[in-house]
């Protein structure tokens, strides 16, 4: 059995991070890889509200392999997910239909707030101080990856490889980031109508993508 060892990947967001990595250059299966970086709210916000961040909104979560250590030929297909019934909706056209090759290799990708505790997975607005805060962003982190989890076993069970993703920032902005960083050949996303609740899955994203993406977008309505 391979030792995990510490190595520096390439910088994500123009911060270098640190990966847990086996002796054969893969991220440990399951394990848990933690990134530094610039999140677009930071980038395009006002700056005054710029201390009002707090650090862990800067954190990001991947869950299995990240996309520039899979073979060129191996297709990498982005999947978004919020946890409203349009996502349900792009991740059951995924497992029932054949337009994917098994095989391919999924990224489960959920964008959470940076500076608001309301949100994807999130069950209501709190109010509270910036180190209970960074706290609460940690643990919304790890649910998100918990209630993902059924997901990417399903997922596995149909003959897909997953990579799960969870980071917090703007929606828009933050899956073109990933996009780009796992050097994904196509993009799945669901549409809802706009409502009070918005999420990954909402109509602004959903156009937005499809207007700005540098790879296909499949949206199911």
């Amino acid at each position: 059995m391979s030792t995990p060892t510490n190595s520096t990947d390439q910088s994500f967001f123009g911060v270098q991070q640190q990966n847990q990595s086996s002796s054969g250059g893969d991220v440990t299966p399951g394990g848990q890889v933690h990134q530094i970086a610039q999140t677009p709210v930071l980038e395009s916000g006002n700056p005054f509200d710029k201390t009002s961040i707090p650090s862990e909104a800067r954190q990001q979560q991947i869950v299995g392999v990240p996309g520039e250590r899979l073979p060129e030929e191996k297709s990498k297909v982005l999947l978004a997910l919020d946890g409203t019934e349009a996502g349900d909706k792009a991740f059951n056209y995924l497992l029932n239909n054949k337009t994917i090759a098994q095989g391919s290799h999924i990224f489960l990708t959920t964008v959470l707030p940076a500076n608001v505790l309301g949100g994807p997975w999130v069950s209501g607005p709190l109010s509270i101080d910036t180190k209970k805060q960074n706290e609460l962003l940690r643990q919304l982190r790890m649910q998100a990856v918990e209630r993902m989890a059924p997901y990417k076993t399903q997922l596995k069970d149909k003959g897909f490889n997953v990579t799960m993703h969870v980071l917090h920032g703007d929606a828009r902005a933050s899956l073109l980031k990933v996009i780009n960083y796992h050097k994904v050949d196509m993009v799945l996303i669901g549409k809802r109508n706009l409502g009070w609740k918005r999420g990954l899955t909402s109509g602004t994203v959903s156009s937005y993508l499809v207007s700005h993406s540098p790879v296909p977008v499949l949206v199911i309505k």
